[in-house]
C-alpha cells in the first residue's frame, strides 16, 4: 500500500469513530490506493476458532494467559487491555471445555507468545463483529456473522455497562458499582478468595451454571 503502519492505523480508527467497520474501513482505504480489496479480508469465526483452539490447548497456559489479561484490563495507558476485547476473552473461556492439564510446563516466552496471540485475535475480533463510533462499541456489525452476534451483543451490554460505572463481578456475577471491585471481583468475593487457599479448590469437579444475564453459580459435577 505504500503507507506507514501508524498513518493506516491513525486513518482505520479515523474512519472507524465515524461509524465505518473495520473491514469497510480497510477496503476503503484498499481501493483508494488501486489494491483489490478481496485480499483484505478477516474471517470473524476463524478468529474465534483460533482463540478457542488456544485456550483448550493447556490448563496452566490458559490460567497465565487469563491472570496476565485480568491485570492488563486494569493497567493504564498503552499497556490496558481493552474491556470490550476483555468481556468477549471472558465469554469465549466460559464456553470452551476445560484444558488439559499438561504435565509439561510451558517456558515463560511461549506463555508471552501465546498471550500476545490472544490480544491479538480478541482486539481483532471486536472490532469485526462490534459497530464503533468515537465512543467506543455501539452495537453489533452490520456484517457480523449470525454465529457470532450474541457474542457482539454481550460485549456491548456489557461495555455499556462499563461505561455507566458498573461491572459485573468475574466471580459471582453480580453487577456493583466499579469503584468497589478489587481485583475485577466485588468486594465479597475478593474477601473470600483471601479467606480461602486457592490450592484447596477442586476445579476439576466444579462447573459454571448461568441463571441470569451475567451471572453464574457454581455446582458440583456428579461423581
Amino acid at each position: 500500500m505504500g503507507l506507514p503502519y501508524n498513518k493506516i492505523a491513525k486513518i482505520v480508527n479515523e474512519a472507524m469513530m465515524n461509524g465505518e467497520g473495520l473491514l469497510e474501513a480497510v477496503n476503503s482505504l484498499a481501493k483508494e490506493h488501486g489494491l483489490d480489496d478481496r485480499n483484505y479480508r478477516i474471517d470473524a469465526l476463524k478468529t474465534m476458532n483460533e482463540i478457542e483452539r488456544i485456550l483448550k490447548e493447556d490448563y496452566t497456559q490458559t490460567l497465565m494467559i487469563s491472570a496476565v489479561l485480568g491485570q492488563m484490563v486494569e493497567a493504564e495507558g498503552k499497556e490496558r487491555f481493552p474491556a470490550p476485547a476483555f468481556f468477549a476473552f471472558l465469554e469465549i473461556l466460559s464456553s470452551v471445555s476445560e484444558a488439559p492439564k499438561d504435565a509439561k510446563s510451558e517456558t515463560s516466552t511461549e506463555i508471552e507468545e501465546h498471550t500476545t496471540r490472544i490480544i491479538e485475535l480478541t482486539t481483532t475480533l471486536v472490532s469485526v463483529i462490534c459497530r464503533w463510533s468515537k465512543e467506543g462499541v455501539v452495537g453489533v456489525a452490520d456484517n457480523c456473522p449470525q454465529e457470532l452476534k450474541e457474542l457482539a451483543r454481550l460485549v456491548f451490554r456489557k461495555t455499556m455497562m462499563l461505561q455507566s460505572g458498573l461491572w459485573s463481578c468475574i466471580s459471582c456475577g453480580r453487577i456493583v458499582d466499579v469503584k468497589s471491585t478489587r481485583a475485577l471481583m466485588c468486594e465479597e468475593c475478593d474477601i473470600k478468595m483471601d479467606d480461602s487457599s486457592i490450592s484447596q479448590v477442586d476445579s476439576s469437579r466444579c462447573t459454571r451454571d448461568r441463571n441470569g444475564y451475567g451471572q453464574t453459580s457454581k455446582s458440583e459435577e456428579p461423581n
